[in-house]
């Protein structure tokens, strides 16, 4: 039986509210974040678990949720990770092991933005796939081998996290072959994609895919 996917309301700008109502919610684990209970709230949505220390939530929204279906863990104001991160480790603990998506976590602060997306990477291995999305762009930590079906002519990066990557890419307008490329390198910036599939193969080191859904003349 397959598992559960997981979505998870961070704390960042949700941005496009039109996006966010285009997203399959029937059927998956839903995860508030801190602020993220007032994107669900908008929405419609009710939580199964809610994780925060409530620095930024609707008080209102927090005293109103009905503990006999939300799981509401309080965070201590003061601690030595993120209220996202925090989440995350929950979701390890529950033996959750599906996909995850996560919503509101690459708008607002750029700090956070770029935690976020190591954090996906440390916890890759422990779930199917985590996949950051918003109306602009899909952000994901690869590893392994990978097929993608990215639409022809999408604009795609491939971030090095660790120190060093050897990747393979063929269905890009740029393939490589057992290329290494180290952290901080630009070999792998603003590629496009080609044909129906394209094949990703991360034979060491994880990178973060970063496909932009709009043209875009970056370069």
């Amino acid at each position: 039986m397959p598992a559960v996917p997981t979505i998870v309301f961070a704390g960042g700008d949700p941005g496009s509210f039109s996006y966010l109502r285009t997203v399959d919610y029937a059927g998956t684990f839903l995860v508030a974040v801190d602020r993220g209970l007032a994107v669900l709230a908008e929405l419609g949505l009710t939580p199964d678990l809610f994780v925060g220390d409530g620095d930024s939530v609707v008080p209102e929204l927090l005293a109103g949720l009905d503990r006999d279906h939300t799981r509401v863990v309080i965070l201590p104001a003061h601690k030595d990770v993120s209220d996202l991160e925090a989440a995350f480790d929950l979701l390890v603990t529950m033996g959750k092991q599906g996909s995850v998506l996560v919503l509101a976590g690459l708008g607002g602060r750029l700090d956070h933005c770029l935690f976020n997306l190591q954090l996906a990477a440390r916890h890759l291995a422990d779930f199917e796939d985590i996949t950051f999305e918003d109306d602009r762009c899909l952000v994901r930590p690869l590893a392994s081998s990978n097929a993608l079906q990215l639409l022809a002519g999408t604009t795609v990066s491939f971030v090095p996290v660790t120190w060093e990557v050897e990747l393979s890419l063929t269905g890009f307008e740029y393939p490589l072959s057992h290329t290494v490329v180290q952290r901080g390198s630009t070999r792998t910036l603003s590629n496009v994609a080609c044909g129906l599939v394209q094949q990703v193969i991360v034979e060491r080191g994880i990178v973060v895919m970063i496909a932009w859904k709009i043209p875009s003349d970056i370069s």
